[in-house]
């Protein structure tokens, strides 16, 4: 007898954190990164999971400097593995983009 309704498949939503899988990108091998939204049938558009980083302008004021959220790569599927961890955003447009979407 199979039970097949206790097989769940590990489904890709937007936010979720995946690891790039070896072999697909020689540079970075392992890079972590957050999936935005879906492309297609089997692609997600995704970007690093990597902190906004800040500086001081001229003025004295606190400017953002970069956010990864803005520099996107499409992924396959077969080359993302979800894993558990937590995105590193906690401003910039990538996260206020989420928090709103996610109310």
């Amino acid at each position: 007898m199979f039970f097949f309704f206790f097989f769940e498949i590990e489904e890709i939503q937007p936010g979720t954190v995946c690891r790039v899988k070896e072999g697909v990108w020689r540079r970075t091998p392992g890079l972590l990164v957050v999936v935005e939204n879906k492309a297609g049938e089997n692609s997600y558009w995704a970007y690093e999971n990597r902190p906004v980083r800040h500086r001081i302008n001229r003025k004295g004021d606190r400017v953002l400097d970069f956010d990864p959220a803005c520099c996107q790569t499409i992924y396959s599927h077969d080359d993302l593995e979800v894993t558990n961890e937590i995105p590193l955003q906690v401003d910039g447009w990538g996260a206020e983009y989420r928090w709103k979407r996610l109310r």
